[in-house]
């Protein structure tokens, strides 16, 4: 093929535009009951599986699941899920959602709970006093105490609520003003108080859970959510390697992986950790990575594996945005195109939807085609028939 007709046919396979809404929050509110750093907007797995699901009960997985935006989209779209990601806490964020109780059921779930009974302090807590009052740390515990006993459903569900409520800016959170996306240091909190003067006070849970459920399920979920939602799978395994999935049994993949080194996930959520006793595991940041070299291996593995799960002639959809290091402008759907090759998928086209930043992105310092990741590169791969 002459070098000219190579440029017309590849460039033919990007797609430019806005095609999901930039705006915030547009999806079931049931998406953003929890914040998760580098997560992606529920219409962008909504947009693929529109594009590529031409029918309802299909299999849609996300080997990189952060806080389960496909999984709980995929429910919401009349789809069965699987919901796969290395880190714990991931896990929990998706998996306390596949079963989403009334309002009524949870509040008088929530009142049964005595979160005032008396608990010794321990050790640890001077690493907790700068952000909680001693009082609301007491209700704190004795609400990990019954998550511990009770896990049920409607347990699972207060203890996703108070985990994204436990630390924030505002007097709806538990903690005094801090950062709400990630957790920072102890000492940097201690330093944050002594500069903004403030002292924790003590904050209800109770009233500060249920006005946050009052808000999250506002909106009804769809009549058939929990027909799908029950037969959900997830998994804790590196994308990778994950052998709990059968081969030739997914209809569509969507996700977006870490990109290099851009979150320390491990870091950043040490107090939901703790408030889910989740242990450090150095193995955890096996898929975080500083060079491009280590990535791209990296990719060419789970690309691999994804391709063992997907049937023959589904779509893979990987999101990897564009990555500034230094003053160079990393592409990385280049690279996701260059390691899929001899893994069993081609490559079909790209997806380049450009937009403003959103707030979140804005928090960062993240200015649109200045630093940061400016775009949603999405790279679409079909497995052979």
């Amino acid at each position: 093929m002459a070098g000219a007709e190579r440029l017309k046919k590849e460039s033919d396979k990007f797609l430019f535009g806005e095609f999901w809404t930039a705006k915030q929050r547009q999806g079931h509110p049931i998406h953003h009951t929890v914040s998760y750093r580098a997560s992606f907007k529920p219409e962008l797995p909504s947009f693929f599986m529109k594009e590529f699901l031409h029918k309802k009960k299909k299999v849609v997985y996300d080997p990189f699941g952060g806080r389960g935006t496909t999984a709980v989209q995929a429910n919401i779209e009349g789809h069965f899920a699987i919901h796969n990601d290395i880190h714990p806490l991931s896990i929990f964020l998706a998996s306390a959602r596949q079963t989403v109780p009334s309002f009524d059921v949870l509040v008088k779930k929530l009142e049964s709970l005595d979160l005032k009974k008396h608990i010794p302090e321990e050790e640890g807590d001077e690493r907790l006093l700068p952000f909680f009052h001693p009082d609301t740390l007491v209700e704190i515990k004795n609400l990990k105490n019954y998550m511990k006993e009770d896990l049920s459903p409607e347990m699972q569900f207060l203890g996703l609520i108070a985990l994204s409520r436990l630390h924030g800016h505002s007097t709806g959170f538990f903690s005094v003003y801090t950062f709400p996306q990630l957790s920072i240091p102890p000492e940097a909190q201690r330093k944050n108080n002594i500069k903004r003067h403030q002292t924790p006070e003590y904050r209800d849970i109770k009233s500060r859970i249920i006005q946050k459920m009052r808000r999250d399920l506002a909106t009804p979920i769809p009549p058939f959510y929990h027909e799908f939602s029950k037969q959900n799978l997830y998994t804790l395994s590196s994308a990778n390697n994950v052998p709990s999935i059968a081969s030739e049994s997914v209809d569509l993949i969507v996700t977006s992986p870490p990109f290099l080194d851009k979150v320390d996930y491990e870091a950043d959520n040490w107090l939901r950790h703790w408030f889910l006793d989740i242990p450090k595991n150095s193995e955890r940041k096996l898929s975080i990575f500083s060079n491009i070299t280590d990535w791209n291996q990296f990719i060419r593995s789970t690309l691999k594996e994804s391709s063992r799960v997907l049937k023959k002639g589904a779509y893979m959809v990987m999101e990897v945005g564009e990555v500034k290091k230094g003053k160079e402008t990393l592409n990385l759907d280049e690279d996701v195109v260059d390691m899929a090759k001899g893994t069993g998928l081609v490559w079909a086209k790209t997806y380049i939807h450009t937009q403003s930043f959103t707030k979140l992105s804005n928090c960062w310092n993240v200015s649109n085609n200045e630093k940061g990741t400016n775009s949603n590169r999405c790279v679409v791969l079909r497995k052979a028939n």
